[in-house]
């Protein structure tokens, strides 16, 4: 299973007007994508964010990516940063944990995160 981290930072002035727009997507996401994984993340203290987000596949990685509340997300947020938001494709490699959860959204990733070879 592939990931991709997002990683941008938004400029302090905008910071409730970015979280707002994050909050939103995030709601639309869960709403239309339930097999999609989708976990917003912000650097303590700073308006610096990360989304790590994976896919059922590639098809439903193309239909994220083209739905019309991402686009309205772009358009939401893309004038509230500081520079352009970074993409990486990640690879899973390794874990210290078989099997954890987090406390918002009760979801077990132990079904998403597949032991490396």
């Amino acid at each position: 299973m592939n990931y991709t981290i997002s990683n941008f930072t938004v400029k302090q002035e905008h910071l409730k007007s970015a979280k707002r727009a994050l909050t939103e997507l995030v709601a639309a996401v869960s709403e239309n994508e339930p097999k999609t994984l989708y976990l917003v993340f912000r650097e303590e203290g700073l308006p610096t964010f990360f989304a790590l987000m994976s896919f059922e596949n590639e098809a439903a990685e193309r239909r994220h990516a083209q739905s019309r509340y991402v686009g309205q997300f772009a358009k939401k947020l893309l004038p509230l940063c500081d520079g352009k938001p970074r993409f990486t494709e990640l690879a899973y490699f390794a874990g210290s944990r078989k099997q954890w959860s987090l406390d918002k959204g009760g979801l077990a990733l132990a079904h998403l995160l597949p032991v490396a070879a």
